[in-house]
């Protein structure tokens, strides 16, 4: 009887460290999902305090366009919805665009999505969020065709 009380208490202790991550090292990464495919983030810098750590770390990306230089941008259609979900609390998030020309503007999320542009060409986003527990980095492409 002690044996499975211990096994059902460690289980719990298990799980609860799961759910809550407490010892989260760095923020959490963003889904983000267009045409229904993943697209992959890279992480720029970052600070996060955790429950018995806090650590931040910086990377020598200046903005999005440094961080996803060296990944193949995903296929989308112009005007395609594109969904950016960010787990935890968030206090704010800012996207940023630049186009084939380095040019870079605003984007507005509207319930976690955006839509791709309408013009061809190569889209990075720098995904800047802020947290409770600290602020993280992110950039991704597309190539809209």
């Amino acid at each position: 009887m002690k044996r499975g009380l211990t096994l059902a208490v460690l289980l719990i202790l298990v799980v609860c460290v799961i759910v809550f991550e407490p010892f989260r090292g760095a923020p959490p990464n963003p889904e983000v999902e267009a045409n229904g495919k993943d697209v992959p983030t890279v992480q720029g810098s970052y600070c996060w305090s955790s429950l018995f750590r806090s650590q931040c770390g910086d990377k020598i990306y200046r903005n999005g366009l440094d961080m996803a230089k060296e990944q193949k941008p995903v296929n989308v259609s112009a005007g395609a919805p594109v969904r950016v979900e960010l787990s935890g609390d968030l206090k704010s998030v800012k996207l940023i665009q630049w186009d084939d020309q380095k040019q870079e503007s605003p984007v507005t999320l509207n319930n976690d999505q955006f839509n791709a542009p309408t013009e061809p060409g190569i889209y990075t986003y720098e995904l800047n969020s802020r947290w409770k527990q600290g602020d993280g980095q992110f950039g991704f492409s597309l190539k809209v065709q």
